[in-house]
């Protein structure tokens, strides 16, 4: 089984951004002129865009090799017991995972997680912390893959 979650940032973002990246242009540059106001607009506006955008590619997926939270995989063999938390438990968890070195893959705009313990002893993660907006299905896929690899290893 694989899986695939893309942690997008929400529409309330953009406006924010958009509404204060303009704001700050237009009170910066007025007295410079219309083409400075425009150039710098624009300027504003793809700057705002690249780094949502780029915020945006945050990228879940479970497959062959294991669980992969952005650029960073914990392979089958290393990959512990998997805890949904839903928004008060990962909101707790988060407290705890400042003190205790837990590799953290979170958004602020998704309000649930995964917990994935660590068993490498090399590793100094005890844990990961995976935002997602589906854990329940984030969960069974990390089982059900798990189950999988477990059967194609040769004997």
């Amino acid at each position: 089984m694989s899986y695939r979650e893309r942690l997008r940032v929400p529409a309330a973002y953009w406006l924010i951004g958009l509404f204060f990246g303009l704001t700050s242009v237009t009170a910066i540059t007025f007295a410079l002129g219309n083409l400075v106001l425009l150039g710098s607009t624009l300027a504003t506006v793809a700057l705002l865009a690249w780094a949502l955008l780029g915020y945006s590619a945050a990228t879940l997926s479970v497959g062959p090799d294991g669980l992969r939270a952005g650029p960073s995989l914990l392979e089958w063999p290393y990959l512990g017991r998997v805890r949904v938390l839903d928004e008060a438990a990962t909101r707790q968890r988060l407290v705890a995972a400042a003190d205790d070195g837990s590799f953290l893959f979170v958004r602020p705009y998704v309000k649930r997680a995964v917990e994935v313990e660590v068993r490498d002893p090399a590793d100094p993660h005890p844990c990961w912390l995976v935002s997602s907006r589906t854990p329940v299905g984030l969960a069974a896929a990390i089982d059900a893959a798990r189950r999988q690899s477990a059967e194609s290893v040769p004997r």
